[in-house]
Formats: C-alpha cells, structure tokens, sequence
C-alpha cells in the first residue's frame, strides 16, 4: 500500500482524523475542520453523553472508563477546539468537587491523596483546555509539607 492511499484512506474518516492527518501529516492548518469535531462524529457523540449533573459517567472518575477523567482525555485527543463551554464546566466541577488534601486532584471519595498519574493527565487535559493557571495550582499543603 503506497503512502498516497493510506493518507486518502485516513482522510476519508472520521472529521477527527482528517483534520489530524492534515496537520500533523501534511502540515496544512484546516481550521474548518477543526470547528467540524465537536458538530459531527465522534467528538459530536461524545459531547451528547454529557449528564445533566456536568459528568459524563456517574462522575469524574466512575465509571473509570466513561468517566469525566477518560472522556476529557479522549475529547482533547480528537483535537477538539479548546473553547468548548460545557466542557470548561467540567474542568470547573472537577476542580471544585475533587481537589485533594494534598492539593492535587483525586479520584475517588475516600482516599485523601491525589494519584500522580491522574493529576498528569488531568493537567494534560485542563491546560489544553485552557484552564486559567491560576485555578491549577495547588492549595496550600500547611507548615509540616515536605515539599520544596
């Protein structure tokens, strides 16, 4: 298979694929199709299982895979416009019901530390989606912190 049909395979796919095959592939900006991912295919899909409550899932960790956490990753990998209001709201929500004893962001109710691993893709997700840095920031960890 030559480079040529690959490339036309991709491109004949999801909105998602085309407007990544353009910009990593071809290094050609398609800003139209960038606008086209949340209206249509999948990232359209995945912005339509948002709840009522702000969570896709039950919240933002349960289901672990359809999850608010899982979901937030995969819609920044799609390459979804970053100015997307319900999904500011989430990072909001997240960030208000879920921050950690530690100042990190955990995710379940009863443990009281952040998981490193979860933090880095939360980081990973919120800065993409242009969460002021301010709001990042950890709350302060008192007087018998370790760190730095």
């Amino acid at each position: 298979m030559k480079a040529d049909d690959i490339i036309n395979w991709l491109l004949s796919s999801d909105v998602s694929l085309q407007y990544q095959v353009h910009r990593d592939l071809l290094n050609v900006e398609k800003t139209e199709l960038r606008k086209r991912i949340s209206e249509e295919g999948w990232g359209k899909r995945f912005l339509q299982k948002r709840n009522a409550n702000g969570h896709w899932g039950r919240e933002f960790y349960q289901p672990k895979w359809i999850s608010s956490h899982y979901t937030l990753l995969d819609l920044k990998n799609l390459a979804i416009s970053p100015n997307i209001k319900e999904i500011k709201q989430t990072i909001f929500l997240i960030l208000e019901q879920k921050k950690a004893t530690d100042g990190g962001v955990g995710p379940g109710k009863t443990i009281l530390n952040s998981d490193v691993c979860v933090n880095g893709m939360f980081l990973n997700y919120a800065s993409y989606f242009q969460t002021p840095e301010k709001e990042l920031k950890s709350v302060s960890m008192g007087s018998d912190s370790n760190c730095c």
